[in-house]
């Protein structure tokens, strides 16, 4: 079974996470809202449309 790749607890997100959980102050403000486009700034992140 291959290894997954940790990722942002803000299901839109697709950076790894800085503090086991968020990658950003944006993504753990989100709590339970449903977001279609991740705020959380970083130039690589999968949820930025």
């Amino acid at each position: 079974m291959a290894d997954e790749k940790e990722t942002c607890k803000n299901p839109v997100c697709g950076c790894a996470p800085h503090d086991g959980k968020y990658c950003s102050a944006s993504c753990e403000g989100t709590g339970d809202t449903i977001e279609i486009d991740c705020d959380c700034g970083h130039e690589e992140c999968t949820g930025n449309f």
